[in-house]
């Protein structure tokens, strides 16, 4: 049976929405597509800047120079969005897909090609923005992990690439002088999850995230249902994932045996705290 706690955090996650992440979507046999598939709207690319051009691997030896960042993702997204390419799931503002570019080179010199290569999406008006104090939600966030530089990242005005926090350290750090962590600077937090201790920790991390108004990512998790059913009743909102049937079967059984117990938790939650109410007059 679920706590309360933990029932509360995660009804605080959209039910409509796949809370489930495609690691190293690069490695599947249709990167992009096996995800859209299963309408799962958060994908990965590792990127490696190198002869004038972003190539999209694991590891610099296996570089195949007919996979880039264009030819693998963003031709293909422009594509969905415009219309010119058919998708069994749309992107779109009102259901806009996660793109986390992991910087493998290095990101002072990696900052700037990707910047120029999300040109098309961002003259087309795609692109989440932050300018002028506002955030404007767009049909993709980009958000930049690995070796992406945090200082580049806060210096672009206007900013459409964004930055992946370490979810332990929101409260104890700053993303620099002057300036509070949120989701105009970085929407996703993640953290190894080899390195948290336990799962009251990592439901702590969830909700610190929240508080912030960032989303939470746990990786190198192990790949069973007991852990994501773990991740999900904690309210974790993209559950890494190598085997993307297997966690979105687990999502679709967890989601219907769920629900109920979430309503009946937040109509508890309810009453604690009109009694509450009632006590303060």
């Amino acid at each position: 049976m679920l706590s309360l706690v933990s029932l509360v955090a995660f009804a605080s996650a959209s039910l409509a929405v796949k809370p489930i992440h495609s690691h190293n979507d690069y490695t599947r046999a249709v990167p992009l597509w096996t995800a859209l598939n299963l309408s799962i709207m958060s994908v990965e690319a590792d990127v490696f800047w190198q002869s004038n051009q972003l190539y999209v691997a694991h590891t610099s030896i296996e570089i195949n120079k007919s996979k880039t960042l264009d030819s693998l993702y963003l031709a293909n997204i422009l594509g969905i969005i415009n219309g010119t390419i058919a998708s069994p799931t749309p992107i779109s503002v009102a259901n806009p897909l996660q793109l986390l570019i992991d910087f493998k080179t290095d990101g002072a010199s990696t900052f700037k090609p990707v910047q120029d290569a999300l040109q098309p999406l961002r003259a087309g008006g795609h692109l989440t923005t932050y300018a002028n104090g506002k955030l404007t939600q767009g049909a993709v966030t980009v958000v930049g992990t690995g070796n992406t530089p945090l200082a580049s990242v806060i210096a672009s005005n206007p900013r459409d690439i964004f930055y992946d926090a370490d979810i332990r350290k929101l409260y104890s750090t700053k993303p620099a002088t002057g300036l509070e962590w949120g989701p105009e600077i970085a929407p996703l937090a993640s953290v190894d999850y080899s390195s948290v201790s336990s799962t009251a920790q990592m439901q702590e991390l969830v909700l610190n995230a929240h508080d912030f108004g960032i989303k939470s990512r746990f990786w190198d998790t192990a790949s069973n249902v007991g852990t994501w059913n773990t991740f999900f009743a904690a309210g974790s909102d993209w559950v890494n994932a190598d085997d993307l049937q297997a966690v979105s079967n687990a999502w679709a059984t967890f989601d219907s045996s769920a629900k109920g117990m979430i309503d009946a938790a937040y109509q508890k939650w309810d009453a604690l705290q009109a009694e509450a109410n009632v006590e303060e007059l």
